[in-house]
């Protein structure tokens, strides 16, 4: 892959025009601010609030609003020109922060000072954990800070973004990776196609060489033809969310290298609830109506796919730049088997080693081994499970799922860390995997490994009921669809459904 390395120069963001009106009758003050994490200059997401809670960013640097939120990039150090009065500064630095914040009364004329160190409660890295959002679509000219403000260590960035609406113009990046430093990496040539409401979804096609050709209607070509495509030319294919209703016919063709269950309808502030406005599947329940209840319909929906017999690990993504989070808020921790390096971290995430999660800090393994192992199963085996989370807020649950159902609940509730061993008897072939909650507010932060697998003969087993569902799915999907063209695929795919659920009933 072709690099550039990162060099920033690094100034101060000023702010050298004062407002009228009120600001001109009052002689404004300057704040500085100097930020540092664990006592070293650093680079934070920074929000400042007046006395009536109003946001205030700071001119001349990176700035974000989007759906309520507002905050500022500070490089070190920022300077603003403000009035008098009273000012809340807080700083954030991604998952494995704290948040500090400070109070400072400002007096006409005069000058400030606000110094926050961000403190730092745990170090996925120093564990063999690293961090990457799959979905960015931020100016490349700022993702280098950004990836330092977030602390992400892979920040791929969506640069060309078609289908729909979005007629990109820009020229296609000629270089592929940013380093940053030696554990930050950007990288640009990456793109999404997105047909949503009368398209089947979108999907996210990392690591691609070359421009895809953005002619194209909302039905064709169809989204595994540009799966395909980019995998031709070594990309890495991620299912964006698994509610969308190309995933079914994606997933039987095996197009997907991952599938985002923890995806950018999950805000810091809300959820993003009208997903059938996009054109989503339909909800089939009423409790996927609800936060909580939202983000268990994406886990049900990727769990019906493993209890097909595919195997897909977990992603996550924000979408910053669209949405209101910043990059990093949804994040996949990768575990990698040596030092960090850009393509280990995506070997490894095709390999099924990873945690999604925008909140909980989850980390994993069976008899020593991270997600994606497999256990080749004969008989029933014992094996031992060890489960550690950190998290900012107590949690309310934490279970252990086999094939879909809840196997173990660990002891969790209004806890903020969890260090858990436990003994397991598996008795049937199948996959496990590892999910915690916070509680649900205005938003839910929850966590989800990848699958552990221990199939039989080197098959998983298959749901008759859930082959069955997408079969008739793709069936009912094909016919509501007036594009000829597409009629051969969804027949394709809904062939593999229907062999999956006779085979099943053959074994039976």
């Amino acid at each position: 892959m072709q690099k550039v390395l990162f060099s920033c120069a690094r100034t101060l963001l000023c702010s050298g025009v004062l407002g009228a009106g009120a600001w001109a009758a009052q002689a404004p003050t300057m704040l500085t601010i100097h930020v540092t994490a664990e006592g070293r200059p650093a680079v934070a997401r920074v929000y400042i609030t007046d006395e009536s809670g109003k946001a205030v960013k700071i001119p001349g640097g990176i700035a974000y609003t989007r759906l309520g939120e507002m905050h500022s990039i500070v490089d070190r150090s920022a300077k603003t020109g403000l009035p008098p009065g009273k000012y809340k500064i807080r700083a954030e630095k991604g998952a494995e922060y704290r948040s500090v914040e400070k109070s400072v009364e400002l007096a006409a004329g005069k000058t400030a000072q606000v110094d926050v160190d961000v403190p730092r409660f745990y170090d996925m890295n120093a564990h063999g954990w690293y961090s990457g959002d799959m979905h960015i679509h931020r100016d490349a000219k700022e993702m280098p800070l950004l990836v330092l403000a977030e602390d992400l260590n892979v920040g791929p960035d969506i640069t060309r973004h078609v289908g729909g609406p979005h007629n990109e113009t820009r020229p296609f990046p000629n270089t592929s990776l940013v380093v940053v430093d030696a554990t930050h990496v950007v990288s640009l040539q990456n793109q999404e196609v997105e047909r949503l409401r009368t398209g089947l979804g979108a999907i996210l096609m990392l690591n691609t060489p070359e421009p895809v050709d953005a002619k194209m209607t909302d039905l064709w070509p169809l989204d595994v033809d540009f799966c395909r495509w980019a995998k031709k030319q070594g990309g890495f294919v991620d299912g964006e969310k698994p509610i969308w209703k190309n995933v079914p016919v994606n997933v039987a063709f095996g197009v997907l290298d991952t599938i985002g269950v923890v995806n950018n309808h999950f805000h810091p502030h809300d959820v993003q609830l009208d997903a059938e406005k996009y054109g989503s599947m339909e909800r089939d329940k009423p409790v996927y109506q609800t936060v909580a209840g939202f983000a268990q319909w994406m886990i049900d929906l990727y769990y019906s796919f493993l209890n097909c017999g595919f195997r897909i690990p977990v992603s996550a993504g924000s979408a910053s730049g669209v949405m209101a989070s910043w990059p990093g808020n949804e994040r996949v921790y990768v575990n990698l088997d040596g030092p960090f390096s850009y393509d280990r971290w995506f070997r490894n995430l095709k390999a099924g080693r990873s945690v999604a999660t925008n909140g909980p800090l989850l980390e994993v393994s069976v008899n020593g081994n991270p997600p994606g192992a497999e256990f080749s199963w004969t008989k029933p085996t014992h094996v031992k499970m060890t489960v550690e989370v950190h998290s900012q807020a107590p949690l309310d649950r934490m279970e252990v799922v086999f094939n879909g159902e809840v196997l173990r609940t660990l002891p969790a509730t209004g806890r903020t860390v969890v260090k858990e061993s436990v003994d397991l008897t598996i008795g049937q072939p199948g996959w496990l995997a590892v999910r915690c909650f916070e509680p649900a507010a205005e938003t839910i932060r929850y966590a989800h490994s990848s699958p552990f697998y221990f199939p039989r003969d080197g098959k998983l087993p298959v749901k008759k009921a859930e082959a069955e569902r997408w079969a008739n799915y793709i069936h009912g999907l094909a016919a509501s669809l007036d594009e000829k063209r597409a009629q051969a695929t969804f027949q394709e795919a809904e062939k593999i459904y229907r062999h999956l659920a006779e085979v099943t009933e053959a074994g039976k």
